[in-house]
């Protein structure tokens, strides 16, 4: 048989469409089951989350890591100077499994800075709270599909751009596989959206939730609360959840922390304008002193 690969060009890039018409049925098969299956569970759900589940669908484990350092804050269980370095003050103590966690991962003394922040989304806690709420329909699923789409759609693409160099080296018509290569190139990208990033993310319920939420819970530090005592404690942990560092009701300490946090934040407020004097430190209680082919033989 004179063909390469034992195949014509035209029996060639039927093959090779028919694979590609495969992958994107699949791409599109994994989107429509997981957005059933999201919908579906989150309708059996009671809607409630707490407010390390509301930070985890905000903005994932850095966000989580805020609300609990949040807490430690309030509870003087942890300080924060003007360099970002927060420290265990030996007298509050942590509130729940998620505070305990962060405190032990602050450990003597933790600088808030790079993008790795504390490290909590390495956490088997961090792990559990993101398949929790995977299970109840708000956050999508770990993406092994998104994995497999990519590395099919990766070998077909070599596997075309093979054949090409060989159908140019023995001087075939390669002009309908040379056109393949692009549109197979937005194929991808196509499948990509479909199925979806690596990265979890909130689905549709969990957005809903998360907009139900920050209607219901403000912004202090913009809609003008600040730091009153009912702002202290637990009342904090539900904007700076839903916001981040720029709820915190501390205006200063909350400066501090969002200029030197490393989790992605996609909340905007003010900048950090004062700064703790050298050598001191702040908790909640006490302020600073200064101020994220068809035709035969064309697909090689």
């Amino acid at each position: 048989m004179d063909e390469p690969w034992g195949l014509s060009g035209q029996e060639f890039l039927a093959a090779y469409w028919t694979a590609i018409a495969v992958l994107l049925g699949l791409a599109i098969l994994v989107r429509v089951v997981s957005v059933v299956r999201a919908t579906n569970a989150a309708a059996r759900d009671n809607g409630q989350l707490d407010h390390y589940e509301l930070a985890m669908l905000a903005q994932g484990p850095g966000r989580v890591e805020q609300t609990a350092l949040a807490g430690l804050l309030s509870r003087n269980a942890v300080r924060v100077n003007r360099d970002g370095v927060v420290s265990p003050t030996g007298a509050g103590r942590p509130a729940d499994a998620v505070q305990d966690q962060v405190l032990r991962l602050i450990g003597s003394s933790h600088a808030l800075k790079g993008r790795r922040g504390l490290g909590l989304g390495n956490t088997d806690l961090a792990k559990r709270l993101a398949d929790g709420l995977s299970g109840r329909g708000y956050l999508t699923r770990d993406k092994r599909w998104v994995r497999r789409v990519h590395l099919l759609f990766g070998v077909l693409f070599v596997v075309a751009v093979v054949r090409m160099v060989n159908g140019i080296a023995l001087e075939r018509p390669v002009t309908y596989l040379a056109l393949s290569l692009p549109a197979t190139l937005v194929l991808w990208v196509v499948a990509r959206l479909l199925v979806g990033s690596k990265s979890r993310h909130a689905t549709r319920p969990g957005r809903a939730v998360l907009n139900r939420a920050r209607q219901s819970v403000s912004n202090p530090r913009i809609s003008g609360a600040g730091a009153g005592a009912g702002m202290l404690g637990v009342g904090l942990l539900a904007p700076v959840a839903l916001y981040g560092w720029a709820a915190y009701p501390d205006e200063e300490i909350g400066d501090i922390l969002h200029q030197h946090h490393a989790a992605a934040s996609s909340s905007s407020g003010d900048s950090g304008s004062s700064s703790c004097s050298s050598g001191s430190s702040c908790s909640s209680g006490s302020s600073c002193g200064g101020g994220g082919c068809g035709g035969g033989g064309c697909g090689g």
